[in-house]
């Protein structure tokens, strides 16, 4: 059986999803080919040990180097994208491509699959086989709601309507959500699935990464994960000098300050960095709110404007003090201090993995729950071709 993955390389996110299930489905004897849509995001898959084709890099959102969106930009890429035949067109011919012999495209989330249906070979689609949607419980909402406040309510809810109507002509949609149960839900009627997002499993003990980062007993050590969108060099050096300020050992990793002594590009185990770390340091995304949770690690959130990123932190409106704090990239005032200010509100936590239970068995039932999902949507897939061609047939009999 072989599956194609498209991911959008915007942020990391969607990469490394398909990373995870490429060796899920891998020992399941299932071949998963990742497609994804700039070099930059081959080259990150790369690092993590999984290859990849490029569809290509007209696609892209726009963000200034601070990860706020740039919203009038964004949408005319997507427009002139989606508009121009040597863009768009051209895509999903190669995609089609790629798709050739596949059970099914998952599309992880790229504007094109929605806009061009999912509906197999037979029945009037392109791809020669179905589209399966993935998408963040949250995100999906900033989609929704991309246009409110921005122009007439009827044009928000319009474009609303309009989005999830497209959504919901896919064979399958996965939506991963913090309020999924740890083995997942569907909806059998609407072909939905609900999941909890899929975090890498912790290679290594805590103690076995504290050792390997040379940590002193007592010391306290922070993880700091920051996407590409992330560039000013003066928001890497106020994290930098915060964190040594408060007495925390920094592991960090950033594309966008691959150039820095403290920085590195990529790390394929940065998983059990997490899982080891008294601080999680990263803007909100679905994955590092997913860490902090299963694993137990107080966040410190960078917030900007990104409204699914807000939307992710709701999640720890219940938890314990101490396990969230935000802060804002653009408010007034010096970054470091304000940064200061949020650590010590977190309070002391030295050592504090080492206590923590190991959230490896919870990682593995997540995993579970994802390989069980989508072996069970390609099961059905052949059956929807099956039902096209038999229907096929049946007009062709002479009445």
């Amino acid at each position: 059986m072989r599956i194609v993955w498209l991911a959008a390389a915007d942020a990391r996110g969607h990469l490394m999803r398909a990373h995870l299930v490429r060796g899920l489905l891998a020992r399941r004897g299932v071949r998963v080919d990742v497609i994804t849509t700039s070099e930059d995001g081959r080259t990150f898959l790369q690092a993590l040990g999984t290859p990849s084709e490029l569809l290509s890099a007209h696609y892209s959102l726009v963000y200034d180097a601070h990860q706020n969106m740039a919203r009038a930009r964004t949408e005319a890429c997507i427009l002139r994208y989606l508009f121009t035949p040597s863009r768009g067109a051209a895509d999903l011919g190669r995609l089609s491509e790629f798709a050739r012999g596949a059970a099914y495209v998952v599309n992880d989330f790229h504007p094109l699959l929605l806009l061009t249906g999912s509906r197999p070979a037979g029945e009037g689609h392109a791809l020669p086989c179905p589209v399966v949607h993935v998408y963040g419980e949250n995100i999906w909402r900033a989609i929704e709601g991309h246009f409110e406040g921005r122009g007439p309510a009827l044009a928000h809810k319009g474009f609303g309507a309009l989005v999830r109507a497209l959504r919901d002509r896919a064979h399958a949609r996965i939506e991963h959500t913090l309020a999924a149960p740890l083995a997942g839900d569907r909806d059998p009627a609407r072909r939905s699935h609900r999941l909890l997002p899929i975090v890498a499993s912790p290679r290594r003990s805590a103690a076995d990464v504290r050792a390997s980062l040379g940590l002193a007993p007592g010391a306290r050590l922070a993880a700091v994960y920051l996407n590409p969108h992330f560039a000013d060099p003066a928001v890497a050096s106020a994290i930098e000098e915060s964190l040594a300020a408060e007495g925390y050992v920094m592991h960090a990793v950033g594309e966008g300050y691959a150039a820095r002594p403290a920085f590195r590009p990529y790390d394929p185990d940065f998983g059990s960095v997490a899982a080891a770390a008294d601080l999680l340091v990263s803007a909100p995304g679905m994955g590092a709110v997913g860490m902090a949770r299963l694993f137990g690690v107080p966040l410190l959130a960078l917030l900007t404007d990104q409204p699914e990123q807000r939307q992710n932190t709701a999640v720890f409106a219940s938890c314990p003090a101490g396990a969230f704090v935000g802060v804002e990239i653009d408010a007034p005032g010096r970054l470091e201090a304000r940064l200061r200010g949020s650590l010590r509100a977190l309070g002391p936590s030295a050592g504090a993995a080492l206590a923590r239970p190991s959230a490896s068995a919870l990682v593995g039932r997540i995993h579970e729950s994802w390989a069980r999902c989508l072996l069970d949507i390609a099961a059905s897939a052949p059956l929807r071709r099956m039902r096209a061609v038999s229907t096929q047939h049946h007009n062709e009999v002479p009445s």
